[in-house]
């Protein structure tokens, strides 16, 4: 296959999954629910508020495990899976603003605030307490920078999940986002940057980006390195720590994040944690971003 045809047929899958992007998103609801109207209010076993969906939701015919899809008081959207025969149990978090929401001065914005939640928080100050308690039971986590939501995620031994989950809250409640944090996780931004440029695939993204529309944020370099984050700040006469923590007033709602918590604890255990954790999220309304126009515009798409 000569190259030219080939980045047209790539081209082509990431024009059709960009369309399909702006056009719809996949619901585990059915064609006739309501994520906004079908939610009734219910009690915990220790009276705390929570507002449970009331429709049908999409289930395949094989799967034998018990869902539970339910909005906390402060509008984030959670499905709760109890699982028995689960060996492990694990969390995902996505809130829906991500690298398209850079501000233009500082690309990698996003995904250097990603980076610093993992600091610790003014329950959790210790920076480590939340990788140490993943690894000493039996678990894994990460996190990623999409262009349009970032994800926190992780999974852990059954009898840890509640300790796991305490903490992973708190990323989401009162990080500290710490001034000594600043310089080591710019630098940790910097060098998955120059990982990057080994990657065949973080270049071909980058190229279609460069291709995209010019007046779009899909257009702008999303990662972030220490030329657009720190030089940046020091040519801008800005202070990088207050940045970054006016970005994360600015977007992480409770009303833009989704939460996933799966494990062998019974569906009401697992509701009961998460309304008693994840409602003290602050609520600042519908912060997401609104983009005019679309990253592929004609002149892109030839």
């Amino acid at each position: 296959m000569q190259h030219s045809l080939f980045f047209k047929a790539l081209f082509a899958i990431v024009a059709l999954g960009l369309y399909n992007f702006y056009s719809s998103k996949w619901s585990p609801l059915s064609h006739s629910s309501s994520w906004t109207t079908e939610f009734v209010e219910r009690q915990t076993a220790s009276n705390l508020t929570y507002y449970v969906f009331d429709g049908s939701l999409e289930q395949s015919v094989g799967d034998t495990r018990q869902h539970q899809l339910i909005k906390l008081p402060n509008n984030m959207v959670v499905l709760c899976t109890s699982d028995p025969d689960s060996a492990k149990a694990a969390a995902s978090l996505s809130v829906n603003v991500g690298s398209m929401a850079n501000p233009k001065e500082f690309p990698g914005m996003a995904h250097f605030l990603e980076h610093m939640l993992f600091m610790g928080s003014v329950k959790y100050p210790t920076e480590n307490e939340y990788t140490q308690y993943i690894a000493n039971n039996l678990g894994i986590y990460n996190a990623y920078t999409g262009t349009s939501e970032t994800t926190f995620y992780f999974s852990v031994a059954n009898p840890a999940f509640e300790g796991a989950l305490d903490i992973f809250s708190h990323f989401f409640i009162d990080p500290l986002l710490s001034v000594d944090s600043v310089d080591r996780e710019v630098n940790a931004v910097d060098s998955e940057y120059k990982g990057n440029l080994q990657s065949d695939n973080k270049r071909f993204y980058q190229l279609i980006r460069s291709l995209s529309n010019p007046t779009h944020p899909y257009n702008h370099f999303s990662t972030g390195n220490l030329d657009t984050l720190q030089v940046a700040a020091h040519t801008l006469g800005k202070n990088l720590h207050e940045e970054v923590k006016m970005f994360y007033q600015q977007y992480y709602s409770a009303d833009i994040m989704k939460l996933v918590v799966a494990g062998n604890h019974s569906i009401e255990q697992l509701v009961e944690w998460t309304v008693e954790k994840f409602s003290k999220v602050e609520s600042k309304g519908n912060t997401k971003l609104k983009y005019e126009g679309h990253p592929l515009d004609h002149h892109a798409l030839g």
